[in-house]
């Protein structure tokens, strides 16, 4: 009786077992739905292709009319779509709340020409012209493409140097495609001008060390006549003050342009301090006098009684890059004598030198101390921007026939001097073009 109890219940057990396992994998013995394939009938295309998409449940049902398809997030209209822009494209596609998997369309644009192109429009003699080539569909194939001189030779890369001045025309190929001519235009050799230097040194006839710059100045000047020098004289006007300096020019926009830490201070082309012991540095100077210049000067200053006029011509070279620039011009007076307190070995070693006589000494500024505008209009190759001064002596000026005149062209984004020039009264200038 036991034997037959224990029968039924295991055979129940087997069959609600079977029944549950059944449950999950079907129902009513049907296949599930659970995914989505889409496809395209392209894969890669050119511009203004069209691709048909299709889509198919995982049970082989076409459901492509039902479903929403997605390029790059966006929904279309139907399954198919032209596309208009280059790239790699996303698609998916949606059916019944359950997405797709994604594929991707690959948009080309053929290439059916190629363009040659440089670094500039123009050139001048002794430049590189760094070309490209670039195809239609924005490759760039300067690397596979061949550049020649049109009648000429092909190039080993893709730069060329510059020789005589005139049109030059360029032709690139790449297999079967040729450029159009590329013409690279050569013009005249730009106007260089000889390169001056400003030395503007910070001095007082109470300072025991300024004859040491005094002396390299004059070291300078044995050297070369391209160095332009100002005085800048400084100290009280109490002639009972330790400091007074019968020379005092106020300049203190000047010192604090510099950051002047103390006396004496050379400054090469206002921006570059002349480096201490300056004697032994003359080199610095003269190396500064030694290049071309991209602007020239020419003055031509005038005396009628006391009345001074002063023509004052910029000539800007063709290759001026300054977008900004200013002009400075001083009144100086040579001759003046006057004692000057003496802590070096210089002039004799004494502790003070009778009647020294001081040269270049800052008189008048004309300008603003940092210089006064000109206008971005004047700086195209071989303009001449004019200024004219018609003004009296200044007052502190002790003899006319000792005045001279600098002016100085100023970068205004740096505040260094691009270029100077001094001349005496009398002086008729013409350009220093080299």
């Amino acid at each position: 009786m036991k034997n037959y109890l224990l029968f039924p219940l295991f055979a129940l057990f087997i069959l609600v077992s079977c029944s549950d396992d059944e449950s999950t994998e079907t129902s009513n013995n049907e296949p599930v739905l659970s995914s989505i394939i889409i496809s395209s009938d392209l894969s890669s295309i050119g511009l203004g292709e069209t691709v048909v998409f299709s889509a198919f449940t995982n049970l082989g049902l076409d459901v492509t009319s039902e479903s929403v398809f997605f390029i790059g997030g966006s929904s279309i209209s139907g399954n198919t779509y032209t596309f208009q822009e280059q790239g790699n494209f996303a698609v998916t596609a949606a059916y019944n709340n359950i997405s797709s998997n994604s594929i991707v369309i690959n948009v080309n644009v053929p290439l059916t020409t190629i363009n040659l192109s440089s670094n500039s429009d123009t050139y001048y003699p002794g430049e590189d012209v760094v070309f490209n080539v670039v195809g239609n569909n924005g490759v760039d194939l300067t690397n596979q493409a061949t550049i020649s001189v049109v009648g000429g030779n092909e190039l080993v890369e893709n730069t060329y140097t510059t020789s005589n001045e005139g049109v030059v025309g360029f032709i690139a190929s790449y297999e079967d495609l040729t450029s159009p001519i590329y013409e690279v235009n050569v013009l005249p050799p730009p106007t260089k001008f000889n390169q001056n230097v400003l030395i503007e040194d910070y001095t007082g006839t109470w300072c025991g060390y300024c004859p040491r710059i005094s002396h390299a100045i004059d070291l300078v000047k044995e050297q070369t006549s391209e160095a332009v020098v100002v005085a800048i004289h400084r100290g009280s006007t109490n002639p009972s003050n330790s400091s007074y300096d019968p020379y005092n020019f106020s300049a203190g926009v000047l010192e604090d342009l510099i950051g002047l830490q103390g006396y004496p201070t050379g400054m090469l082309n206002r921006t570059t301090e002349w480096i201490y012991p300056e004697p032994n540095n003359v080199s610095q100077v003269v190396n500064l006098a030694s290049g071309q210049a991209d602007v020239g000067l020419a003055l031509t200053p005038t005396l009628n009684g006391n009345t001074m006029n002063i023509d004052v011509n910029v000539k800007f070279g063709g290759q001026f890059s300054a977008s900004n620039a200013k002009l400075v011009v001083y009144v100086l007076e040579d001759g003046l004598e006057f004692n000057q307190t003496n802590y070096t070995s210089y002039y004799g070693g004494g502790s003070v030198i009778a009647n020294f006589v001081h040269n270049h000494v800052l008189r008048a500024s004309l300008t603003n101390l940092l210089g006064d505008q000109i206008p971005s209009s004047e700086y195209s190759a071989d303009n001449v921007y004019q200024l004219n001064f018609n003004t009296v002596v200044p007052p502190n000026v002790a003899s006319t026939e000792k005045m001279s005149v600098v002016a100085v062209v100023i970068d205004g984004s740096s505040n260094a001097a691009i270029n100077v020039r001094g001349a005496d009264f009398g002086d008729t200038q013409t350009f220093e073009e080299l």
